[in-house]
């Protein structure tokens, strides 16, 4: 299990422990975090932090380090999302009210699409902090919709199917806000991570393996994985899992034809359990 589960999960994965999303959300804390606040809300305040940290690199590589360093701390504390299987996913939205979908924010900012209907909405609001959606205008600017847990579900699986990677979110860990369907190089918790090494994204609590026996060398999982952990390789006509980049969402799984691949949990691999 991840830190979070060990600190927040009451001995059970962190984000099936029902407490994580009916505690108040969007609430800054006080203490030694207000002076990277700046009055702002959390996702605001790391968004500057890491922007700042991603600009450092290219204009400033030796302050890089320093910048990248702060910009995971703050990720890490307030706004760090994990990625989920589909069946976990399905788990949150059953344990979580109300459910509502809404506009990605990131879509908005890379693509300068705003989401404003049910058909388009790709991220869902989980818990009590979406009694508050109103009071944040330009956040929800495509709107929402509230639907019922079974639609939710749908949802979920629409996008799953499509090649669509969940990965929850919070508002200041451990307080769950909601479920994000990303790709890349739309999302920017996984540009991010795989592009800058700023750890707004966990990877999540399995990953997956290929049977050998069952590969014929579709390569369908291999344009399916938005962390680019899968390869063909050519001398043996099979495809095959890194398992140090997989990130455990399973996409590849649910798209195998031949059932080849399966979804192993992290900790009971001695090589991959502190691999987060």
């Amino acid at each position: 299990m991840c830190k979070f589960c060990v600190t927040h999960g009451d001995g059970k994965v962190w984000y099936k422990n029902a407490m994580n999303y009916s505690r108040q959300m969007y609430k800054l804390k006080k203490g030694k975090s207000e002076k990277i606040l700046l009055n702002r809300d959390p996702e605001g305040a790391a968004g500057l932090i890491i922007a700042e940290a991603i600009e450092a690199r290219g204009l400033d590589p030796e302050n890089f380090p320093r910048l990248q360093h702060m910009a995971n701390k703050v990720a890490q504390e307030m706004i760090a999302g994990q990625v989920v299987t589909l069946e976990d996913a399905m788990t949150m939205v059953e344990l979580a009210s109300p459910i509502a979908l809404m506009a990605c924010v990131c879509r908005k900012i890379t693509r300068g699409r705003v989401e404003d209907n049910e058909d388009a909405y790709t991220c869902m609001g989980l818990g009590i902090g979406m009694f508050k959606w109103d009071r944040w205008p330009e956040r929800y600017k495509g709107g929402v919709q509230f639907i019922e847990v079974e639609e939710a579900k749908q949802w979920l699986r629409r996008w799953y199917d499509k090649g669509m990677v969940p990965s929850l979110m919070t508002h200041g860990t451990p307080y769950i806000g909601g479920l994000c369907m990303c790709d890349y190089p739309d999302c920017l918790a996984i540009r991010y991570r795989l592009d800058y090494g700023i750890n707004q994204l966990y990877k999540g609590e399995y990953v997956a393996a290929v049977d050998y026996s069952k590969c014929f060398g579709c390569k369908e999982c291999v344009s399916l994985c938005q962390f680019g952990a899968i390869k063909y390789n050519i001398t043996i006509d099979k495809t095959n899992i890194d398992q140090m980049r997989c990130f455990g969402c399973g996409v590849c799984r649910v798209n195998c034809e031949t059932d080849a691949i399966t979804m192993v949990e992290r900790r009971t691999l001695p090589g991959l359990r502190e691999v987060w």
